[in-house]
Order: C-alpha cells, then structure tokens, then sequence
C-alpha cells in the first residue's frame, strides 16, 4: 500500500511540473525535450500503478 502511495505522490509531482511548462514546445527545444521525458516517466509511473492495483485485487 505504501508503493501505491509513493508512485500517486511522484504522478502528483510531475503533473505540477508539466502544468508549468508549454506541452506544444518543439522538440528540437530543451523545453520540448523535457516535456516528453516527463510525460514518459508519467506513463511509466501510471504503469505501475496499475501493475499495483491488479496485483492487491489478485491477492483479494
């Protein structure tokens, strides 16, 4: 339960950075680089989640 927590605190953390920035940057900019390096680990982190999730109600 405390993974589920951590992984929902980090999704929480880059959706305030991404909010911050221009999501129609280029990527030919260190702006639009960025972005999609978070929006990776975002989807990487909501993976997880879900890999969490299935696996607590597998176990019930």
């Amino acid at each position: 339960m405390a993974k589920i927590q951590e992984l929902m605190a980090r999704k929480r953390q880059l959706k305030a950075v991404m909010r911050m920035m221009e999501s129609d940057a280029s990527f030919d900019t260190e702006e639009g680089r960025m972005y999609a390096s978070l929006l990776v680990k975002l989807v990487v982190v909501e993976m997880h989640i879900e890999a969490q999730e299935k696996e607590k109600i597998a176990h019930i």
